[in-house]
């Protein structure tokens, strides 16, 4: 028990001393500072878990977009090969994928018909073997023309007009006085 004379207005300095001892100890039963310790840590563990979380979903995500930009990828070049293959099933004797020495030439005589002044030779052409055939691509840019119909009706005289070539890509841009066109024209040619 206490040695505390409370009948003594004045406490001593042993009193005085031994009374805040005795707070202090109280205080601290009061306030555990263990379960304070233990609620810091669980918050840095949900935070961490937190983090790897948001990466690994951020990570997830990019491969199911890349994924998905492969699949549509497959997808076109499925239904290129099935095309090609009713072509050649529906007409055997014209063969579409003979090679063509003067197509460059052609597509120039095409830009004259459509009312285009020049075109200019493909930037970067490319051949890429798939199979029997060979993929030929030629991308043109920066065709510049005041008519924007005049660049369409070579495409499409591009298309028509030379067999087995198609569009694989074609970006149009609007200028002050004209258009720009860049477009990549391709075209599958038998192994030779």
């Amino acid at each position: 028990m206490s040695t505390l004379d409370t009948n003594h207005a004045r406490l001593s300095a042993d009193d005085r001393y031994e009374l805040a001892a005795r707070a202090q100890n109280q205080q601290r039963l009061n306030a555990p500072r263990h379960l304070i310790v233990f609620g810091i840590i669980l918050l840095f563990i949900a935070l961490i878990t937190l983090g790897v979380a948001w990466q690994t979903r951020a990570s997830s995500i990019e491969k199911n977009r890349k994924a998905a930009r492969d699949l549509v990828k497959i997808e076109g070049l499925i239904t290129e090969i099935q095309t090609l293959q009713a072509t050649l099933d529906s007409s055997p004797d014209d063969d579409i994928l003979q090679p063509l020495p003067d197509i460059l030439s052609n597509l120039d005589a095409l830009g004259k018909r459509a009312g285009l002044s020049t075109i200019g030779l493909p930037k970067n052409q490319s051949s890429r073997p798939e199979g029997d055939a060979v993929l030929r691509t030629y991308p043109y840019q920066n065709i510049r023309d005041k008519s924007l119909e005049n660049l369409l009706n070579w495409v499409r005289l591009a298309e028509q007009e030379i067999p087995g070539l198609h569009v694989r890509e074609i970006v149009i841009e609007p200028r002050s006085t004209t258009w720009t066109l860049d477009v990549v024209l391709a075209r599958y040619e038998r192994k030779q």
